[in-house]
């Protein structure tokens, strides 16, 4: 276990540190961005299907199946956007906590960049044919940002800054 550093030799966060914080701030305006983008483009592709099963000639079959499509987009972008909301409020309250958070707070970061790492691998897996294209984009930043946050807050300047000693 690492010896605490005291207060006065930090005064002012590393770089690092710095850097993972951005990260979350980012993350959470991209999620929010994503997820109303995937959102758009799932009702657009549903308003495009509604337009087009008026069209007299299209074959049922054909309409029935991208009917079918633009409803899973539709809610795989609304299930999107509800968690994205989710991982956004959580990166802007960890972020937010940067400056006075101990050791619980560096850990908690890991397991939050973990668990968007196992998260956007699974959406990835699952939902990658039928999802919207700013879902599949929100997925991989998703990925990228859980394995930066853990990156960083594994690094010596990162344990050391959130076992220091406050005064």
């Amino acid at each position: 276990m690492p010896q605490p550093v005291r207060a006065s030799a930090f005064r002012h966060m590393p770089q690092r540190v710095k850097a993972a914080r951005i990260v979350l701030f980012l993350l959470a305006g991209f999620l929010i961005i994503t997820a109303l983008a995937a959102l758009a483009e799932a009702d657009a592709a549903l308003s495009a299907v509604e337009r087009y099963s008026e069209v007299p000639g299209l074959m049922p079959s054909v309409l029935h199946a991208a009917e079918q499509k633009a409803v899973v987009q539709t809610s795989v972008a609304r299930t999107g956007m509800l968690w994205g909301v989710v991982y956004a409020a959580l990166a802007l309250v960890l972020a937010a906590r940067f400056g006075k958070g101990g050791n619980a707070l560096r850990v908690g970061t890991i397991v939050y960049g973990a668990w968007l790492c196992v998260v956007s691998i699974f959406a990835l897996a699952l939902t990658a044919d039928v999802a919207p294209t700013a879902t599949v984009i929100g997925d991989v930043a998703e990925l990228a940002a859980g394995i930066l946050l853990i990156v960083l807050m594994v690094h010596r300047e990162g344990i050391a800054w959130f076992s220091r000693v406050r005064t």
